[in-house]
């Protein structure tokens, strides 16, 4: 089975892999994100900071049209993604919701095995034609989320059964079995005990070799800690962005150094 060449760890430099232009978002006559610029570098962590309910979560979910889900909401502007506007009327949002996975705040494996769980959209997207193919997809994936020995022999039985700990990265494994390009995680770590946070931050870190990683945080320490590129929000809107080293420690905004002083939260 061959599996598609995702390359090398790259260079820390900006490669504009998704670009998002003048982006308004609408929710109910509420304006949610204003104005929104900002590019997301290839092969790295990017991690969304700012204050609760400044838009970090609706900019996450627009980046692969889960927003479609709300009720009442209205989008303006572009969303680049490899030069493809995914905003446009004629975007396959089907196909774009494979190549960037969402793992959100809670873990919500499908009421169904661990081994259908990873192996469900590699079905839906009739990615295998043989029974072995998708077997190994499975195996490879939790493995590649440290899950596979911790559940080798019951590999058949309700994910429900799974710690919680347990269930985020069944639900990492299901969001890499499709092959993606990009990860998108919500708070993903906000549910879980210390250890298994640290597990699934560890596992960001490695993944970043493959994929391009775009994290929201209401925790600077776990932005501090895995961050490349930083985006720092504040009511809708982009205050700054840049390297996580010239964000936290040389922030060129009075609103950002106020943020990272703890000023407010």
């Amino acid at each position: 089975m061959s599996s598609p060449d995702r390359g090398k760890s790259s260079v820390k430099k900006i490669d504009t892999m998704i670009e998002v232009k003048e982006l308004n978002v609408h929710i109910k006559g509420n304006h949610i994100l204003k104005n929104v610029n900002v590019t997301l570098p290839e092969k790295q962590i990017t991690c969304i900071i700012g204050p609760s309910g400044c838009g970090k979560s609706t900019l996450l979910r627009t980046l692969n049209r889960l927003i479609d889900t709300t009720e009442g909401v209205k989008l303006e502007g572009k969303v680049l993604v490899n030069g493809q506007d995914i905003l446009s009327s004629d975007a396959d949002v089907t196909d774009l919701r494979r190549k960037i996975g969402l793992v959100s705040q809670r873990p919500c494996p499908l009421p169904m095995s661990i081994f259908d769980n990873v192996a469900y959209g590699c079905r839906i997207n009739k990615m295998f034609n043989k029974r072995r193919q998708l077997v190994y997809q499975v195996q490879k994936n939790l493995k590649a989320v440290g899950l596979y020995d911790e559940i080798r022999g019951r590999i058949r039985t309700p994910a429900a059964r799974l710690s919680i700990g347990q269930q985020q990265r069944l639900c990492l494994a299901r969001s890499l079995a499709v092959e993606p390009d990009y990860i998108l995680a919500d708070e993903a770590t906000s549910a879980l005990d210390p250890i298994s946070a640290k597990t699934v931050e560890d596992l960001f870190v490695s993944l970043k070799e493959q994929y391009s990683i775009i994290m929201v945080t209401h925790t600077l320490r776990q932005a501090l800690r895995i961050a490349d590129h930083v985006v720092f929000m504040y009511l809708g809107e982009i205050i700054e962005q840049g390297s996580a080293e010239q964000v936290f420690h040389n922030p060129k905004e009075e609103l950002t150094q106020k943020y990272l002083a703890g000023a407010f939260s």
